[in-house]
């Protein structure tokens, strides 16, 4: 590795590894550094203040290191060429969502084929997890019952607007953990009716080898025609979901170290 490669996965360790005073010996060793190139960066860290030194032996992180899909750049470009593969098969949008908080992230889309066809969320765009489309369902029901009550109201709920202007009711808790709970074994969702918008969406979900949440692929197009090739979207979605999940498995295999401890997530009202 070259030294901005070293300094990363120092980066990457100290952040996955959690709040807490780390040891620089094992830092070195987990990370396969001589104690000398190890002391040589943390200085710089330190020098920089993204680390406290406590002690010549300890540090403790002042930094957050975050990638919205955490995948390499050869990741991301298959991710953009399976994308393309969809959207021209298919002629429809493909998206690439991720979640930021208690936010979904449009990291990235085609458009549609179709030019007169409009979609508000384009790249960049951001909406509630609290709105329970089967985007938001597909994620959260990744979590535990006892982690969605820790990190969002769930009383705050609600299902996806159909008729512009219409106010729609929260949903009781009880119905957003059965929901959840009936979507926990699944790795693809269709929503037919479509949204406000006129807009419906196919999608599957992307996981490392731990089953941690990476994104959500997905297809979206107008909902009309009311008939919609269900089953060949869930082939495909499915197909590309594999290869993909094989393309980080890989990935993972070869560049990315497993901290000793891990901080547990943020949590927040």
């Amino acid at each position: 590795m070259n030294p901005t490669e070293r300094t990363l996965q120092v980066l990457e360790y100290v952040m996955a590894a959690g709040p807490n005073p780390l040891k620089q010996v094992d830092i070195a060793r987990a990370c396969g550094l001589p104690a000398s190139t190890l002391s040589r960066i943390i200085k710089t860290l330190s020098d920089w203040g993204y680390v406290f030194r406590t002690s010549e032996k300890y540090v403790v992180r002042n930094f957050r290191l975050e990638r919205n899909v955490p995948m390499s750049e050869t990741y991301l470009a298959t991710l953009d060429a399976t994308m393309r593969d969809l959207s021209a098969r298919f002629g429809v949008s493909a998206e690439v969502v991720v979640v930021a908080g208690h936010e979904l992230l449009w990291h990235s889309k085609t458009d549609h084929p179709d030019p007169s066809v409009v979609m508000r969320a384009g790249v960049g765009f951001r909406r509630s997890l609290y709105e329970l489309d089967v985007l938001s369902q597909l994620y959260l029901s990744r979590l535990e019952w006892s982690e969605v009550e820790a990190r969002f109201f769930t009383d705050g709920f609600y299902e996806t607007l159909r008729t512009p202007g219409r106010l729609t009711p929260p949903l009781p808790a009880v119905d957003v953990r059965h929901t959840l709970e009936a979507m926990r074994n699944e790795v693809f969702a269709a929503d037919l009716e479509g949204n406000h918008v006129g807009i419906r969406r196919f999608a599957t979900v992307i996981q490392d080898q731990d089953g941690q949440f990476l994104h959500l692929l997905a297809l979206a197009e107008p909902a009309e025609p009311e008939c919609a090739p269900v089953d060949t979207y869930r082939t495909a979605l499915l197909e590309a979901r594999d290869a993909l999940s094989e393309r980080v498995f890989a990935e993972r295999a070869a560049y990315r170290l497993r901290p000793k401890h891990h901080a547990m997530p943020m949590r927040g009202g």
